[in-house]
């Protein structure tokens, strides 16, 4: 064998190291495939985690600030909540009256109509209205009735305005963010939780009078499943309202 021919075997690759450069090759482009895999992952459930945030944050924002208003009176007359005008606009309340028994207004009540774990039913007095513009009826103007309640079958929170139209907000048949709020163990969470000038929690009837905080909790899950497990991603927001307005009117509860 010459000189030559040793320096080629010399430079050359056996069979074996060719077989392992290949097999390291492998492991490499499959820990980079891996990685892209998981990040990709984590990048969707990301993003469904953002979506589900935006949608549920959105409307307990809308919630909030409606509620907030809740027995808004510029007049300062009880006779507001007891007029014959008010009573004929709930009387018309067929949305509402299909969930719950509607109240016959009461100055005791204010502008809080009705209150349980998953049914709040408000009122207030936006006008002015007519000529002159005068305060002091309420369902003489759009949206001085609002009323919210969740739906376990549907899985929806519904909004009513002013005795006409009732519209899913979220969950139910919408597109995007599900709600659980029934689902949640080991016990349902209300969409609804009452608290009183001490911070302690309203149960069983509520006193409305005696409301001064409303928590709106809202347990969103993410529309798509993670592929990784099955399941959707389950988070629970809740907002605390202070419903002002409501408490000019009842100093001593």
């Amino acid at each position: 064998m010459t000189g030559r021919d040793n320096a080629m075997r010399k430079n050359g690759f056996t069979l074996v190291e060719v077989l392992v450069g290949v097999v390291v090759g492998l492991i490499i482009v499959a820990g980079v495939y891996g990685v892209m895999v998981l990040t990709q992952r984590t990048s969707a459930n990301l993003g469904r985690r953002v979506v589900t945030q935006q949608d549920t944050r959105l409307v307990l924002d809308f919630m909030a600030s409606e509620i907030r208003m809740a027995s808004f009176n510029p007049s300062m007359s009880g006779d507001t909540w007891i007029n014959s005008t008010t009573t004929g606009a709930i009387d018309a309340c067929s949305n509402v009256k299909a969930v719950i028994t509607v109240p016959t207004p009461t100055v005791a009540n204010r502008g809080i109509l009705y209150a349980d774990a998953n049914n709040l039913f408000i009122a207030m007095d936006l006008g002015p209205e007519g000529s002159p513009p005068t305060y002091g009826i309420i369902g003489d103007a759009d949206n001085e009735f609002i009323f919210y309640s969740y739906n376990a079958a549907t899985q929806a929170v519904r909004r009513s305005i002013s005795c006409g139209g009732n519209q899913a907000i979220l969950g139910g048949d919408l597109p995007g963010t599900r709600i659980y709020n029934n689902a949640v163990t080991p016990s349902a969470l209300p969409l609804f939780q009452y608290f009183d000038r001490t911070g302690t929690e309203l149960t069983g009837t509520i006193n409305v009078p005696a409301i001064r905080r409303i928590r709106i909790n809202i347990a969103a899950e993410t529309k798509d499943v993670d592929p990784a497990t099955q399941q959707r991603k389950r988070m629970i927001y809740s907002t605390d309202v202070l419903v002002r307005n409501h408490a000019v009117f009842m100093p001593n509860f």
